[in-house]
């Protein structure tokens, strides 16, 4: 078992719902579940099939939109993601984000390198504040994502906020980006389109 446990350790996670939820430990989950999974992955040294098959089965049908490339938006971020109505203050020492929303729901903070902060049946409500870019952190000017998920209908549904390297790839330049994933689409946007992020993006060292 420790050997795949260091092969999903140390294997690169990246890509569609890592904002969201801790793919690392549901693929761990599956290593426990099923021996056969588990034997794969100490055979072959890699993890990247058994994070295709966690991902696959959680999008299962839905329809993946991403309009991040492009100059439309898209109803599901605004009328799902919290985000987008964000309370965003700076204080001495963090920036404080606040949603307007009351739910019972997992929290997960993913920041740079193996930070992962996983909160589950959180009560999330107005007057709950995230603290980001906090300067007693470890790399507190490193790329983070909040994702927020809960079970409705026996499906998981979620959104996120992420601050990534730009897409310009010129070092040091940030960008925001919003995901949501409902009954139906999983959809991924550029923040800028939706609210101001400059408080989130500036002064990164992505």
């Amino acid at each position: 078992m420790t050997k795949a446990f260091n092969t999903i350790y140390y294997s690169k996670i990246s890509g569609d719902l890592t904002e969201l939820l801790d793919l690392r430990e549901m693929m761990a989950l599956k290593v426990i579940d099923d021996d056969k999974i588990k034997q794969r992955v100490e055979k072959e040294d890699d993890a990247a099939f058994l994070q295709k098959l966690v991902t696959n089965e959680i999008l299962a049908e839905r329809k993946k939109i991403n309009l991040v490339r492009t100059n439309e938006m898209d109803m599901g971020i605004k009328k799902y993601n919290f985000f987008t109505e964000a309370t965003i203050a700076q204080s001495a020492l963090a920036l404080n984000i606040s949603l307007p929303c009351n739910l019972i729901s997992n929290y997960y903070f993913k920041g740079y390198r193996t930070t992962r902060i996983t909160i589950p049946n959180m009560h999330i409500a107005p007057k709950t504040v995230f603290e980001v870019k906090k300067l007693t952190n470890a790399y507190p000017t490193e790329k983070f994502s909040i994702g927020i998920t809960m079970i409705e209908n026996g499906q998981l549904i979620g959104f996120a906020l992420s601050v990534i390297p730009a897409t310009t790839g010129m070092k040091g330049q940030a960008q925001c980006l919003l995901s949501c994933l409902t009954h139906d689409e999983y959809i991924v946007d550029d923040g800028a389109k939706y609210f101001d992020v400059s408080q989130l993006i500036a002064n990164m060292s992505v």
